[in-house]
């Protein structure tokens, strides 16, 4: 398959090309729904098949946001905004929160404040994290977003104004969506966003629980995890370590990077269990180490 070259620059990279496509499909596959008169029990089965198709298109936007798809702005562009849409998640949300928030040390300002991540894991502090967590991610993007971007018109390290536009435009899709049809918004839509913030936050505490994010040590303040599937699903976010220490390194260089480190990395911090929220159960049971 060829890529297409604009100015003499691959337009995209070669082991992205699926994640394209999978991008672009799966706001196309999300909101089905809308057009089809399914029944109750269709729709369930449904949304069985869109937990396997659309279930990592918030990996996809993570790996987006830290290393865009392609060289064109118009089209990551167009993928952050389809992204966002399936997601819940919009990318400018994704940029203040996690690229220049918790990469660069402000974590607290957008998860559960006090919660103490040093501790060893367990189910009752996952979920605690995960739902006092979703509000400060999904309220403290947008308010610095006006702060930051109407109040002061702050254009670095991203626009501001824009993210502001943008988390706007997501919360006028979603009017427009509950005037369409108010029930499957309702039913639908909205608790499966709900679902990806709070499935987000979970991954985010397997990351870091039992870390000293705080420490001076880079390679004592993530969790990893070699699982081969979860790696796959999520886009290499298992070697979690390497990540933070190379916010953006295309996520095909992670297993190397991760190898080329890990003899620095105390064993305890490498795992490999899958660290899918729908092992949940295995984590309580049997832990995460």
């Amino acid at each position: 398959m060829r890529i297409a070259v604009f100015d003499g620059r691959p337009f995209c990279r070669r082991e992205d090309i699926c994640k394209i496509l999978q991008a672009l499909i799966t706001p196309a596959a999300f909101f089905l729904p809308y057009f089809l008169p399914l029944s109750f029990a269709e729709l369930s089965a449904y949304l069985l098949a869109l937990i396997a198709v659309n279930g990592s298109a918030n990996y996809l936007l993570h790996l987006h946001v830290h290393y865009p798809f392609t060289t064109s702005p118009a089209f990551n562009l167009l993928l952050d905004l389809m992204l966002g849409a399936a997601t819940g998640i919009t990318a400018s949300n994704w940029r203040i929160q996690h690229v220049y928030g918790h990469h660069c040390g402000r974590e607290t300002k957008f998860r559960a404040r006090d919660f103490e991540m040093s501790a060893a894991f367990s189910g009752r502090r996952a979920l605690a994290f995960c739902w006092r967590s979703m509000w400060p991610t999904i309220v403290g993007p947008f308010r610095e977003a006006y702060e930051q971007g109407f109040l002061k018109n702050i254009r670095e390290p991203i626009d501001y104004r824009w993210a502001f536009v943008e988390q706007c435009l997501y919360l006028t899709l979603i009017a427009a969506l509950f005037a369409w049809r108010p029930w499957l918004t309702l039913g639908f839509v909205l608790p499966w966003h709900f679902a990806v913030f709070f499935f987000t936050r979970y991954v985010d505490f397997l990351n870091h629980c039992g870390c000293k994010e705080s420490s001076g040590n880079p390679f004592v303040i993530a969790n990893n995890t070699t699982h081969a599937a979860f790696n796959r699903r999520s886009g290499n976010l298992g070697f979690h370590t390497a990540h933070h220490l190379y916010p953006h390194a295309h996520w095909s260089e992670l297993p190397t990077l991760h190898r080329v480190i890990d003899k620095n990395i105390p064993p305890r911090l490498v795992t490999s269990v899958n660290w899918s929220f729908l092992h949940f159960p295995l984590h309580v049971l049997c832990g995460i180490s």
